[in-house]
């Protein structure tokens, strides 16, 4: 079973937060779109600065924001996982000026919005990397997985 599959049918943001020029740490990005048109969702792109959108994801009538982040979870890479914003809140463990656990956190407690967070293991964030296959291949998997809502 999917991990969104609870979520699936709300009406939700989703937002894609990420570096593009730092190997795996596109892969917030290339997830976060990829659910959004599977889902046939709204798509935000924030790439390495969420916190100068948090007036549009306010402002966004959904009921849920789904921040998708390629996160330190401390698993193997490539593993994809739905975390509540107190599981990263202080961890300190965000690539990002702000961390996203901080910034869901904050976002939830100014207006009536579920906060979750998908976040993907990454495997390599060099500067000037791709994303890596394995990586690649994990979201593809994951994906595929969701209901076709196009």
């Amino acid at each position: 079973m999917n991990l969104l599959a609870d979520h699936i049918g709300r009406q939700m943001l989703v937002v894609g937060v990420g570096n593009p020029m730092r190997g795996d740490d596109e892969a917030g990005l290339v997830l976060a779109e990829k659910v959004a048109e599977k889902l046939d969702l709204e798509y935000l792109r924030c790439e390495e600065i969420p916190e100068n959108y948090v007036g549009t994801m306010l402002d966004n009538p959904a009921d849920t924001i789904l921040l998708v982040d390629a996160v330190d979870m401390k698993r193997a890479p490539g593993e994809i996982g739905l975390l509540a914003p107190d599981e990263l809140a202080d961890a300190g463990i965000s690539t990002h000026n702000c961390s996203v656990g901080l910034l869901a956190k904050v976002l939830a407690g100014v207006k009536d919005k579920q906060m979750l967070i998908l976040g993907i293991q990454p495997q390599n964030l060099g500067w000037g990397q791709p994303l890596t296959p394995l990586i690649t291949e994990a979201i593809d998997r994951f994906v595929a997985d969701l209901p076709d809502r196009r």
